[in-house]
């Protein structure tokens, strides 16, 4: 049993205590991941149906047909179906309900439908670029991608075909992205990314990590191992727990947030003389903001001071993938916010839902997206925080046109679009496909009006400053 499964609660919190499972890199292995959360829960006692999910932190390869392969970032010699593509066509099903983030080897072709997160296939969800959602009074925020800075202030520019530059630059994380995290205001329980968060290594047993990875010191020398915006996301929300693969290594840290920043944090730990000699100053420096906008400190509803990190590895022999973990929420005693999401199935399991807040950020924060337009780069301004007016406007527009009417479930809706693989079709299996607009991010435009910018042929008007969908 790992320590993030030792926490206590708090006297002022509610134990109500989830069975978890949490995998590093997918890499297209998903039978072999399957297979092993069997003999997993076999070992300890418990059973797959009565997971509440399993967490995969990104490469997951969502494959559907050969011409997907195109799409993905990887050398031709380990271009490899993988099995993803049974589960999307029905011939499999996930045991278990599968929560997905992007990482730096994906469909990046499939991931771009559901940039706001949806079905992959049947019981298997993908979060999107970033999102946060519920499963009961659980917060999940995903942060999919890895961080690299001549892409961060660039709008998401890439659509198909994509040339040489675009099929790595699609993955790479926006501040766009970011900075709707950076407006989350109530606590989160758990944080997914695919690059570790940016010092995080020094809150864990480093001198081992190190001497393992030589490598690792290397770029933690020039504070370059993690994202730094997914260090400003932790520092921000601060959740219980923080879920990252990529690095094809397991390690753990806890994470103590002093004050009002990582700096802060890793100021006070207790690093010797010696090593820090070795480190850049810029280290104990200023944090990591790119907009005058950011917020500073995190929100006063967001009190939690202890987060628990989490990497994994990636399947295969001897390899430390896969953690079964017990996990309890933040949810305060006496605290009846959730109560919209706390329905359960007959099976006895929470369900996802669409977290009031993030659709509320979603709506307030306009046209930001610029999906294909690199004209739009001047325009990077409108990633700045809305005016707190905006947002509680659109919380309430979200609370009477979406809670109130019963919309905040998400919908089981998955459909097929792209055509499922056949061994004996090889017409054009090298070239990049067409698009296919997914149903599923039209429906999501159209619940929250507004404009569906992956969208090839839809109709859409203006009344009134609302998108309506014709």
């Amino acid at each position: 049993m790992t320590d993030l499964t030792l926490l206590e609660t708090g006297p002022s919190e509610l134990s109500i205590p989830l069975k978890i499972a949490v995998e590093g890199c997918c890499h297209g292995s998903l039978d072999n991941i399957y297979n092993s959360l069997e003999k997993a829960c076999e070992s300890r006692g418990w059973e797959v149906a009565k997971l509440d999910f399993l967490i995969i932190c990104g490469d997951f390869q969502a494959i559907r047909n050969e011409r997907d392969l195109n799409c993905i970032s990887v050398p031709w010699r380990y271009r490899t179906l993988g099995d993803f593509y049974r589960y999307y066509s029905g011939e499999r099903q996930a045991p278990v309900l599968t929560l997905v983030i992007g990482g730096n080897h994906e469909a990046s072709n499939y991931l771009s439908e559901l940039y706001y997160g949806g079905w992959l296939a049947p019981n298997i969800y993908y979060l999107g670029a970033v999102n946060v959602l519920r499963y009961g009074p659980f917060r999940i925020a995903g942060l999919s991608g890895i961080f690299k800075g001549t892409d961060y202030c660039k709008p998401h520019h890439e659509r198909l075909p994509y040339d040489r530059n675009e099929i790595r630059s699609i993955y790479h994380v926006r501040e766009c992205d970011i900075s709707k995290l950076l407006q989350v205001r109530f606590p989160v329980d758990i944080g997914i990314s695919h690059d570790w968060p940016r010092r995080v290594e020094w809150f864990g047993d480093y001198k081992r990590l190190f001497a393992d990875r030589p490598t690792f010191f290397e770029s933690a020398k020039i504070d370059n191992l993690g994202s730094a915006p997914a260090e400003q996301v932790m520092n921000h929300l601060r959740p219980k727990y923080w879920f990252s693969g990529h690095m094809h290594i397991k390690y753990s840290a806890v994470v103590e947030h002093k004050d009002n920043t990582v700096e802060d944090s890793f100021k006070a730990l207790a690093i010797s003389d010696e090593l820090r000699a070795q480190l850049p100053g810029s280290m104990f420096g200023a944090a990591f903001r790119k907009k005058k906008s950011a917020p500073k400190t995190s929100p006063p509803d967001i009190t939690n001071i202890v987060t628990h990190f989490l990497a994994l590895d990636k399947p295969g022999p001897d390899r430390e993938f896969l953690e079964l973990l017990e996990v309890n929420s933040s949810l305060k005693a006496g605290d009846t916010s959730t109560n919209t999401y706390m329905q359960k199935t007959p099976e006895g399991k929470f369900t996802l839902h669409y977290d009031e807040e993030w659709l509320s950020i979603i709506r307030s924060s306009g046209d930001i997206l610029a999906a294909g337009d690199t004209s739009l780069d001047i325009a990077l301004g409108k990633s700045d925080v809305p005016p707190p007016n905006a947002a509680l406007q659109s919380l309430r527009w979200i609370q009477t046109n979406i809670t109130a009417k019963g919309l905040l479930k998400i919908p089981e809706n998955f459909e097929k679009h792209a055509p499922i693989y056949d061994p004996n079709d090889k017409a054009n299996a090298n070239e990049q496909p067409c698009e296919f607009p997914n149903s599923q991010t039209g429906e999501f435009c159209k619940m929250l009006q507004i404009r569906n910018q992956f969208s090839v042929d839809e109709d859409v008007t203006e009344i009134d400053n609302d998108i309506v969908f014709e």
